[in-house]
């Protein structure tokens, strides 16, 4: 008797892989379920967030709205 360990990460081809296995006719089988915890994911995420991003490549964000918005007329006089 040979056997077969299947990782799958997407729950419609473990569907599909257990209906082609019941068409095959394999007669025994089994899969279990994986959960993730919400507190091993919040902790990733947090590492995340704690890890920060690098702000520095972004630039002075009025003079990027002074460049892009300088074309634009604005009449006050109207308001």
């Amino acid at each position: 008797m040979e056997h077969i360990t299947f990782e799958i990460d997407n729950n419609k081809d473990l569907i599909l892989l257990i209906t082609i296995a019941e068409k095959l006719g394999i007669r025994k089988f089994f899969y279990t379920y994986k959960l993730k915890s919400k507190s091993t994911e919040l902790s990733k995420l947090l590492k995340i967030i704690d890890k920060g991003v690098d702000v520095s490549n972004f630039g002075d964000i009025s003079e990027w709205q002074r460049n892009t918005r300088a074309d634009r007329n604005i009449n006050l006089s109207n308001l």
